[in-house]
């Protein structure tokens, strides 16, 4: 069977269980899922934070909801047949509710998801004024889950490291893995001993590592995977980017009343979409002369 032919949650545990740490691009859309692949990354990553900032312009702050996500999942997965880990924040409910969007994500196309153990609305990790919820509510949240996947990978993650310490995280990420997760992230944590003390306690499970713009940058991948990670997400390098970017060609537009050299040709562009190869198919099916009955008669 060849790879693309497992299922996406398939091929995203098995990597997660064996060979070198994984690097999810952040991507919010299918032109950007495409440029990741063809980048050469092999799984992304779709995070709440950036559903909100391009869909509402707004801030982490809680407005982005189930609907939102599931609806950016399908433009997401349009583009790729690359594992897509998506953000699915506190599930936006109580067990019930997150058992549903469980689902919803997975008919969508999530190969996994992971859950926080902050109170609704939530808000970006980086950011003050983070709140808990209770340790029995998290995991009730993380039952609901693991009962209503298929296939999908369940990631835990906590947000209590630079809230309430170090020591409960532990008790927090030992607690998740008996709840059912595969793989647990702790938000914040940047070096070797804190995910090895995390990956340790959970019994071994993968640990997921955040290299977010919005924080503290971890240690290299390669010197945190000898402790554990086996998952580095970067939910908005390439946003960065393009938002710098696209305000700069804003500003040139304006100042010289004229479209700016662009750095990328239309023909390239195009053929990232896969323009060559649908214009080969167009011309393979186009009805000819033969094809029609009137010309035939």
């Amino acid at each position: 069977m060849t790879p693309r032919l497992v299922a996406p949650a398939d091929r995203l545990r098995a990597h997660l269980a064996a060979g070198p740490p994984l690097l999810a691009a952040g991507c919010h859309d299918a032109l950007s899922a495409r440029l990741a692949a063809q980048a050469g990354f092999e799984a992304i990553h779709l995070s709440g934070a950036l559903v909100s900032a391009v869909t509402f312009g707004l801030p982490d702050l809680g407005y982005v909801g189930a609907s939102d996500m599931v609806d950016a999942l399908v433009r997401v997965t349009a583009g790729t047949d690359l594992p897509v880990i998506a953000d699915a924040d506190t599930g936006y409910g109580d067990p019930l509710q997150v058992a549903q969007t469980v689902r919803r994500y997975e008919r969508a196309g999530a190969a996994a998801l992971h859950l926080e153990d902050q109170v609704m609305p939530k808000r970006c990790g980086h950011m003050a004024g983070v709140r808990l919820a209770g340790l029995d509510e998290t995991v009730a949240r993380l039952r609901a889950a693991a009962d209503a996947r298929e296939r999908l990978v369940l990631i835990a993650r906590t947000d209590a490291l630079n809230v309430a310490g170090e020591d409960e995280v532990l008790r927090r990420v030992a607690a998740f893995a008996s709840a059912g997760a595969d793989a647990i992230f702790v938000e914040g944590a940047r070096d070797a001993g804190t995910v090895r003390r995390a990956h340790e306690a959970s019994g071994g499970l993968p640990v997921v590592v955040n290299y977010s713009a919005a924080g503290h940058a971890p240690e290299p991948i390669d010197v945190l995977a000898e402790a554990g990670a086996r998952l580095a997400l970067f939910p908005v390098a390439a946003a960065l980017a393009g938002a710098a970017a696209m305000s700069a060609a804003y500003r040139e537009v304006l100042a010289g009343r004229r479209a700016p050299e662009p750095p990328l040709s239309w023909a390239d562009f195009t053929a990232v979409l896969g323009l060559p190869a649908l214009a080969e198919d167009e011309e393979r099916w186009r009805p000819s002369a033969s094809d029609d009955p009137e010309e035939s008669s």
